[in-house]
């Protein structure tokens, strides 16, 4: 908001300047040629017979004379005005306030020249021109046809020139009839400059001045505007500065101190979202850190065990330290935890894999009854050795979907083990399917010791197990988010139940969309 106050304020300058610089040129025009509408812009000092408004500023170049109705001059601007300006001359003089006006035009008539003269003004109804009166003169300005002027029978070079509207050879003249405040009727009569087109290039180059004058100005609004904004930009990007260098000095001590709201940093509203954006994003970045933080440290602890039993019993033996009759029992050891350990790779490279936001997907049309049953028969070897009898259900309705056959049997044995490996002997497992609502649903169920309270709603975080001196035959508490991850992965989820119906106490869903097609 506070950049588009800056605009404004630039724009309102701006206009400003330009309106100045036009008033301005107007005024030199004006000045520079004055008419009867610039008499008429006094009208007010003109019915107060406030005549001294007339003189000088835009009418100092002018000749003014200001008669009552008897023909006595009740002002004059000059003394050549009062000298050249006569009440006998009104009725010569084109009357402006009537929209009376003459025109003078020249007809060839043997070896001389006629004049016709015409007193024209203009119709109220559509603007056309009427002619009034009109007359013609001869060479020696003798009224020779017409009924203007027939009571004069000739005119003079000055009457002449007065009707032709020119004074003097350099001046235009006019008058206006009006009456002041109190009625008196009052002539005015200006003789104003002629304009020439040597005068108007004079004028029309000073005018083209201030319009260059005014170039600076706009170049000067324009530097303080583009500064302006600058230090709004650069203030309200200071609270997002101020963020991104405590999440760095954070970073750097270790620590990951929480980033204030934009409301409490101060952040403009109109950064408000980008602010917020780093903090989200900020916070996954601190998440995913400290997940690899995680899991650094968990395949360092449960890596250490199946090596350090395997370093001893290997050293053992290289050197000599065990009886004949133990070696087998040694070697037997020592390979049970190197697979021990090569599992424990593999499933923090499975999730690491499928982390990636970019996993591959083999995904095709199976029905899942058929991957539940394999998956199943594949789990059951070591549900008999746990003594955990284990069940299915699949129905006899195919239920078709889109699935990577590998994740779903890698979701499934990782449900199934969890079920069997974590429970006592005699542990039912029940795995059924079934359409419902347009998905295909999953559930593993148990009838085992349960998942305490405090520890269910993280079970799907990565490296939650129960045990929190966690071991290799304790697990890595990747199982659950493995399993989570190929549901995602697949457009589905797995969540934990909350009310299993008895006799089953632990129970896992997965709801996969169906494929009709």
């Amino acid at each position: 908001m506070r950049c588009l106050a800056v605009l404004a304020a630039y724009a309102l300058a701006l206009v400003g300047v330009l309106m100045g610089a036009g008033a301005l040129s107007e005024a030199v025009f004006e000045g520079a040629f004055p008419s009867m509408e610039t008499v008429l812009e006094r009208r007010g000092d003109l019915a107060r017979d406030r005549f001294g408004a007339l003189a000088g500023g835009d009418l100092s170049n002018c000749l003014v004379v200001v008669f009552d109705s008897g023909g006595r001059r009740l002002y004059a601007s000059s003394r050549e005005a009062a000298e050249k300006i006569r009440a006998s001359d009104l009725d010569v003089i084109g009357d402006a306030s009537d929209g009376l006006f003459y025109e003078v035009f020249e007809e060839p008539a043997g070896d001389g020249v006629l004049h016709r003269v015409m007193l024209c003004g203009y119709d109220a109804e559509d603007d056309s021109k009427v002619v009034s009166s009109w007359c013609v003169l001869d060479e020696s300005l003798r009224v020779v046809e017409g009924p203007l002027f027939s009571g004069r029978g000739s005119l003079t070079p000055r009457e002449f020139g007065l009707i032709k509207g020119v004074y003097d050879g350099r001046m235009s003249i006019s008058r206006l009839d009006y009456e002041n405040d109190g009625g008196d009727p009052r002539t005015l009569v200006l003789a104003a400059p002629i304009v020439s087109d040597a005068g108007y290039a004079r004028v029309a180059d000073v005018a083209s001045r201030l319009w260059l004058l005014a170039v600076p100005l706009v170049l000067l609004l324009t530097a303080a505007a583009a500064l302006a904004l600058g230090r709004l930009v650069r203030r309200s990007a200071r609270p997002l500065d101020r963020a991104i260098a405590a999440c760095r000095d954070a970073d750097a001590r270790g620590g990951a101190g929480p980033i204030e709201s934009s409301r409490a940093a101060g952040v403009p509203a109109e950064l408000a979202v980008v602010y917020d954006n780093f903090r989200d994003l900020m916070s996954r970045l601190r998440a995913a850190r400290d997940d690899q933080r995680r899991m650094v440290a968990s395949v360092s602890h449960d890596l250490k065990t199946p090596l350090t039993v395997i370093r001893g019993y290997a050293q053992a033996l290289c050197e000599g330290l065990v009886p004949p009759d133990r070696v087998d029992a040694y070697h037997r050891v020592i390979h049970e935890r190197a697979l021990a350990a090569a599992d424990l790779l593999e499933e923090f490279s499975a999730y690491a894999r499928m982390e990636h936001p970019e996993h591959p997907l083999e995904l095709v049309r199976a029905d899942v009854r058929d991957l539940v049953t394999a998956s199943v028969d594949e789990a059951r070897p070591l549900a008999e050795q746990r003594g955990c009898p284990l069940e299915t259900s699949v129905g006899t309705r195919g239920l078709p979907a889109l699935v990577d056959e590998a994740l779903l049997r890698r979701l499934l044995l990782n449900l199934v083990g969890n079920a069997v490996e974590h429970n006592p002997s005699g542990t039912r497992v029940r795995v059924s399917c079934a359409a419902e609502g347009g998905r295909v649903r999953v559930v593993v169920a148990d009838s085992g010791v349960g998942i305490p309270p405090d520890l269910a709603p993280h079970v799907f975080e990565p490296f939650v197990t129960e045990n929190a001196a966690r071991s290799t035959d304790g697990g890595t508490g990747l199982g659950l988010t493995i399993a989570r991850r190929a549901a995602e992965l697949m457009g589905g989820s797995v969540g934990l139940s909350t009310t299993p119906e008895a006799p089953w106490v632990t129970e896992f869903v997965v709801d996969l969309p169906l494929d009709a097609g």
